[in-house]
């Protein structure tokens, strides 16, 4: 099996006994099972990035104490431990939000800052600790800037085969990190594997240190090298209520971001924050 398809490219198929021919008719390009039996196949011709996972029951994870809210920042959401164990795909439809997020932070982060400075936005950073190894001081900047911080991971690694102590630290390191530069700040709840990939693994090991995975149901579709900025802005204006959008720290974005924040808001639509989605307000 090869892994050179992208990771952004992830469906979770709820049929462990699907044979080669069936996933090869479909259209599916990659199979991974993994120890706790569940089937991940990566669909290379998905165009919007959008996956959609299945996975099997498990033990609920201890209940988890809230996290306390920076000064300035509206209270983050006090999950229950059975909504943490929750993939977390979409918010309330019920108000005019779509929740951006942005993730990784390899290049062009304080280009993105500035743009959504500019247009008053305020979503919610999915780094990752690799990505901004050499700039761990953007994580004050974003939060000067109004930005949420999430975990994204320290390490952007492949999730899916790894142990939950692996899972665990890599998600304790990031947090380690965002309070070592921002005492008062935390990334809890929310947690994005990297490419989306999700097991029951991931979900107990996350839940357990407070964490809810949160994939997204929209997309720019900048996963492709070959998605033009404009592509990206039709594609993002794709979303509606209660959206989770995700796009990555990139050139393609600062160019995209404006037309993607005057879309949304034409539409009446505002885009917010993970918590502002979640919690049903705009921000002031």
């Amino acid at each position: 099996m090869s892994h050179r398809i992208s990771r952004r490219r992830l469906l979770g198929i709820g049929v462990a006994g699907a044979s080669g021919a069936i996933l090869s008719a479909a259209g599916l390009t990659y199979l991974l099972r993994d120890p706790g039996g569940e089937v991940i196949v990566i669909d290379e011709a998905d165009p919007a990035a959008r996956p959609r996972v299945y996975v099997a029951t498990a033990a609920t994870p201890s209940p988890t104490t809230p996290p306390t809210p920076r000064p300035g920042f509206e209270p983050r959401p006090a999950w229950t431990s059975q909504l943490l164990a929750q993939v977390a795909h979409s918010g309330p439809t019920d108000q005019p939000l779509v929740g951006l997020t942005i993730d990784d932070g390899w290049t062009a982060r304080d280009e993105v800052l500035a743009v959504l400075k500019d247009r008053k936005v305020r979503p919610t950073f999915f780094l990752t600790g690799r990505a901004i190894a050499n700039d761990r001081d953007f994580i004050a900047r974003a939060l000067d800037g109004g930005c949420e911080i999430a975990n994204h991971t320290m390490d952007h690694a492949w999730l899916v085969d790894k142990s939950k102590a692996y899972i665990q630290k890599d998600l304790q390191d990031f947090e380690d990190l965002v309070r070592s530069k921002v005492p008062d700040a935390t990334t809890v709840p929310y947690m994005r594997p990297s490419g989306g990939a999700i097991n029951q693994t991931v979900i107990d090991a996350s839940a357990e240190l407070g964490y809810r995975p949160i994939l997204w149901n929209a997309s720019t579709g900048d996963g492709s090298t070959s998605t033009t900025p404009e592509q990206m802005v039709r594609n993002a204006l794709a979303a509606g209520p209660g959206a989770i959008l995700i796009t990555h720290f990139s050139g393609r974005t600062v160019a995209a971001l404006p037309g993607i924040i005057d879309g949304l808001r034409a539409k009446g639509l505002e885009p917010v924050s993970l918590t502002a989605l979640f919690q049903g307000s705009k921000p002031g």
